[in-house]
């Protein structure tokens, strides 16, 4: 169910909400309660452009409610098969998704829990246009249009593309994304730049989502779900008031548990299993009706014993190197069986993290206009082990990269409220972060072979440690206004700026220690050692402001036909490399900045029954700011490509053609390409090469083509005197194949991939429960998530595997 982020005092807020929960009220409704489910996947208006709907048996709530406040849900049309309206505040304010010329796409809450989505991995495969590629939390990276991140491990010097929000508050870091979507009211994914409204770093676009607010009605729901694999999930949420019509409360508590999909044949035992743990505390405070305070107290606790990689194959590299002999000269004979999904490391694998902060949104509705003021703060902490070589090989005891993270923003906005020639949004924006990291590399009895040169002596590098001690700082600040001039009726003109000052410092510190003394005859071997990194100290800085902005024009043919143009300018501020790196490497790296052209039409068909929205998009990236590995001695850094361009085209349909029966599909074709990078690294099979020109070759991580598509089929049914709804829904995905490595190496293609969640069950026509059955990945389809070169650069593949078969029972209830 579709609604927005504005909260209406006392009562008012009560009916305004309740015209948004999932109970239902009529047992009329029934019949189209399970045709709403699908029908939570309305029209996109740009890159993914399909959004969720509102369930179709709360219309009639919803148009009254409608009538009271322009925030709420209201319906196209309420006769039988029929679109609802959806409602979406990607432009901060309350406006109809058909209506408003900004790609975004909305998921509902029903469309998200009915589906088992419970992550932003999930997420993505239900929104084309968004990507999601993870290897552990801090290694995550969220993509929108092939753009905002490339592919490959983190770097704390690079801020992410793609701007990642929760109840109004930015969350600077992507591994912040990777905890369960719990107790959501609304998913919206704005596609192309955002930086006028949503600014910080938002060139490639946002998510925004929208947890469920209290409530002035006592309210009790939950879920339980279990399935194999150790599979299990619970959540609850209760809600009601605390004082009538002024102060209301809200506690969501969650917990989710599953086994490992791999077994560590080395150590025993399942790997890649987790443990979550979140907690949301909420109170709304409605002093006056004009006056409203949101406190939003939460955190979050991921316990796993990841993430492990399987040998995905051995191939001969050019620079002469053996894995298999390298291997088999420490005891070990590698053996190529991943579908086996059997990893061998020996060492000490985990990847723990916790999250949290506070927020106070306060708004006051006064005549003409509204005042928001967002103020917040966060942390992270996340504490890993990693056994990078993934073997049973001593090579890494350890190599690790810990963070503690502290944020704190604020922001102001002013909009218009009403109807008016011109509507407008402006304010100003602040943000601190404070980094602390610690890196931790301790080198084995094999590293000497594996990583410099098999005729050393292991005593080069055995024991040989290496902790570093990085510190970011960033302040940004910002001012931006955005107005939309009503020139006639149906003719809107949207302009909008956006001035950012971002001052980034940091320092870094590297303390070598640890193996044999290589002094006297045994000196000769110090510069190989050195090789690996030596004591060091360095501090930077850099500050940058910089203007964003767009304007587009829309035309609203008929009441059920608008065509617009947009033209967007993003921008990133530079980033700082603290590592100690090859001089010829640059410590800080430039500006990012996107251009966007997009033309896209939304349309309403038949009455109401379909819509069918499309668009063509171009952006050039320049400078686009890249993490890059050294493969040989596995240097981190970042680096800019002088160009990256993506460009295609969007289609969307959803449709209810009857009474009971609903179907979605979403596709985009994107060509994303490194336009110009003559100077890249090179991939396995050109190690050998100084550099290898990747120009107009595609862009990593980025499939040409992805299409989601699904539909649900409900049926009423009568058990004695009592009406149920029957359903079978199914979600089918696929993308064509794509690099999994920055470099474009022919040993990280992955195949295309087709994948189809089935679900069917029982629901009441009130809304009180829903039983059902679920699976993913019904066909059981073996996967990798990436192939990267191995340790080394000695010929192994490592991979990552995706999920095989999972299914299992859901249990969900309100009162």
């Amino acid at each position: 169910m579709f609604k927005t982020s504005a909260i209406a005092p006392g009562r008012r807020t009560e009916r305004r909400w309740l015209a948004m929960t999932v109970s239902r009220g009529t047992r009329g409704s029934a019949r189209r309660s399970t045709a709403s489910l699908l029908l939570a996947v309305t029209a996109l208006s740009g890159a993914s452009m399909w959004a969720r709907t509102a369930s179709a048996e709360a219309d009639a709530v919803d148009v009254a409610a409608a009538a009271e406040t322009t925030t709420t849900t209201e319906a196209a049309d309420t006769s039988v098969g029929t679109v609802g309206e959806v409602v979406v505040t990607a432009r901060h304010r309350s406006e109809n998704l058909q209506s408003v010329p900004v790609s975004v796409s909305a998921l509902s809450a029903d469309f998200i829990k009915k589906t088992n989505t419970s992550n932003i991995a999930q997420i993505s495969q239900l929104v084309p246009s968004l990507s999601f590629t993870f290897f552990n939390a801090r290694n995550a990276n969220l993509n929108i249009r092939g753009l905002g991140n490339n592919v490959g491990l983190a770097n704390d010097g690079i801020e992410p593309g793609v701007g990642f929000y929760v109840d109004g508050v930015y969350y600077q870091r992507p591994a912040t994304a990777t905890f369960d979507v719990i107790d959501v009211a609304q998913v919206e994914v704005l596609n192309g730049p955002q930086g006028t409204l949503f600014g910080k770093n938002s060139t490639a676009g946002a998510v925004t989502i929208t947890t469920e607010p209290p409530k002035f009605t006592p309210e009790f729901t939950g879920e339980l779900s279990g399935g194999n694999q150790g599979y299990f999930q619970q959540w609850y949420a209760v809600s009601g008031p605390l004082i009538d019509d002024k102060l209301a409360g809200r506690i969501t508590f969650a917990t989710t548990t599953h086994n490992g999909y791999l077994y560590n044949a080395t150590k025993g035992g399942d790997v890649n299993n987790y443990r979550d743990l979140n907690v949301r505390a909420q109170l709304l405070w409605t002093p006056t009706n004009n006056f409203k305070m949101h406190l939003i107290g939460d955190y979050s606790n991921q316990k796993t014993n990841c993430c492990d990689e399987v040998l995905a194959g051995i191939v001969s590299p050019p620079n002469g190197k053996s894995f298999v002999g390298l291997s088999q000269m420490f005891g070990y004979t590698p053996v190529v069986d991943p579908k086996n999904r059997i990893a061998v490391s020996n060492g000490t694998i985990h990847a723990n993290q916790e999250s949290g902060g506070v927020s106070a949104q306060e708004d006051w509705s006064l005549p003409g206009f509204t005042l928001t003021s967002i103020s917040s703060w966060r942390f992270w902490n996340w504490w890993p082990a990693n056994d990078s070589d993934y073997t049973p090989i001593p090579v890494l005891n350890a190599a690790q990269n810990g963070d503690y993270q502290d944020q704190y923003s604020q922001e102001l906005r002013i909009a218009s409220s009403g109807s008016h020639r011109i509507d407008y949004v402006g304010g100003v924006f602040a943000f601190y972060e404070h980094v602390k990291a610690r890196g931790y590399t301790q080198y084995g009895e094999a590293a000497t072979a594996f990583l410099l040169n098999p005729k050393l002596p292991s005593l080069v590098a055995n024991g040989y440690t290496l902790n570093t001690y990085p510190i970011y700082n960033t302040t940004s600040l910002a001012a931006f206004g955005q107005a939309t001039w009503h020139i006639i009726p149906k003719l809107n003109l949207t302009g909008g700026l956006r001035y950012t000052y971002d001052k980034k410092s940091g320092s870094y510190l590297q303390v070598a220690s640890g193996g044999v003394p290589l002094t006297g005859a045994l000196a000769a071997l110090l510069p190989f050692r050195n090789a690996l990194g030596t004591d060091d100290s360095f501090s930077l800085s850099t500050n940058k402001g910089d203007l964003s902005g767009m304007v587009d024009l829309s035309y609203q043919a008929t009441s059920n036909l608008m065509a617009y143009v947009t033209y967007s300018k993003g921008f990133k501020s530079g980033g700082l490399n603290l590592n100690q790196l090859a001089p010829t490497i640059p410590l800080i790296i430039a500006p990012e900045s996107i251009d966007l052209v997009e033309g896209g039409i939304k349309s309403t068909l038949f009455h109401h029954r379909v819509t069918l929205n499309g668009d063509v998009f171009f952006e050039n990236d320049s400078n686009y700011q890249a993490n890059l590995v050294d493969e040989n001695l596995l240097k981190l850094y970042l680096s800019n490509i002088p160009k990256v361009q993506s460009q295609g085209v969007e289609v969307n349909m959803n449709a209810q053609p009857f009474d009971g029966f609903s179907v979605y599909t979403s596709a985009i074709y994107d060509k994303a390409i490194y336009a110009d990078y003559p100077n890249a690294p090179c991939g396995l099979e050109n190690i050998t090469h100084p550099f290898c020109s990747l120009s107009g070759a595609p862009l990593a991580g980025v499939p040409k083509w992805t299409i989601s598509a699904g539909g649900e089929y409900s049926h009423p049914v009568t058990f004695g005197a009592r009406e149920v709804s029957t359903y079978i829904g199914l979600d089918y995905t696929y993308r064509s194949s794509l690099y999994s490595n920055a470099t474009d190496s022919i040993y990280s293609k992955l195949p295309r991939l087709s994948l189809l969640n089935l679900r069917g069950g029982l629901r009441s026509p009130e809304g009180k429960w829903d039983l059902y059955l679920w699976a993913k990945n019904v066909f059981n389809v073996y996967y990798n998530t990436f192939i990267s070169a191995g340790i080394g650069n000695t010929g192994a593949l490592d991979a990552g595997l995706g999920d095989p078969r999972t299914y299992g029972v859901t249990l969900r209830f309100h009162y």
